[in-house]
């Protein structure tokens, strides 16, 4: 399916625009009670979807990124209120990709996940993965071996979801001549074919880049603006 997808939006780029679409129609339909009856659970902090985000989840991520701002004494760090803030975004979205990664029926297989645990420098001893260091660090975190894959697991599913939004994004023909032009003006007087064909390059992978972050900015804030997203205020 991914394939499909993919090849498809490549040659006809309105078909991002109707997966978006889709995402929204699943959205507006699938909240309804459902959502605001589970906003109402004492351990929840907010709901997307089927997804929950809950108590435990949020002070994680709050109390990450205010040890984040403890470490940094040159920057001045945002208020607390600014950090949950910051905190409940950052989850949101994420659920946001897990709710498109569900719509778009991307999952991850067992040997996928195996794979990837395995290349994880962390868990590795002597250049290989080492069982023993991966039971231990993850004993140290005081985070079992289930459910670190969960979390893993979805991490890879949203992956998936933002490797195919970004392969939608191609350089136009509009596009091109400015890395032409781009290219003559930082060329001009070498003679090395080689060493031209290397700054055209960078230039035209330097935009190309732009151009993907720029398309899951666009395809987040749509699943965001198209959600009906319950957040519960009182713990902000």
């Amino acid at each position: 399916m991914i394939k499909l997808i993919r090849e498809g939006s490549t040659k006809y780029p309105w078909l991002l625009k109707i997966i978006m679409l889709v995402i929204a129609v699943t959205f507006t339909i699938g909240m309804g009670w459902f959502g605001y009856e589970t906003a109402q659970q004492p351990n929840v902090v907010a709901v997307v979807g089927a997804y929950q985000v809950e108590l435990e989840e949020f002070r994680r991520a709050y109390n990450r990124l205010d040890d984040f701002y403890r470490n940094q004494p040159q920057q001045e760090a945002p208020d607390s209120k600014e950090l949950k803030q910051t905190a409940i975004n950052s989850l949101v979205n994420r659920k946001l990709w897990l709710v498109a990664a569900d719509d778009l029926n991307l999952d991850v297989h067992q040997d996928e996940l195996r794979d990837a645990i395995m290349k994880r420098d962390e868990f590795q001893k002597d250049g290989a993965f080492d069982p023993e260091t991966y039971h231990r660090l993850l004993s140290l975190n005081r985070i079992s071996p289930a459910k670190f894959e969960e979390g893993l697991a979805k991490d890879l599913r949203i992956q998936k979801v933002q490797s195919l939004v970004q392969d939608v994004a191609t350089l136009n023909p509009v596009e091109e001549e400015l890395v032409k032009e781009l290219a003559a003006g930082q060329t001009a007087g070498l003679e090395d074919e080689e060493e031209i064909e290397k700054i055209n390059d960078r230039i035209r992978l330097q935009l190309l880049i732009q151009k993907k972050q720029q398309a899951l900015a666009a395809f987040q804030q749509a699943l965001r603006t198209s959600s009906a997203v319950e957040i519960r205020q009182e713990f902000l």
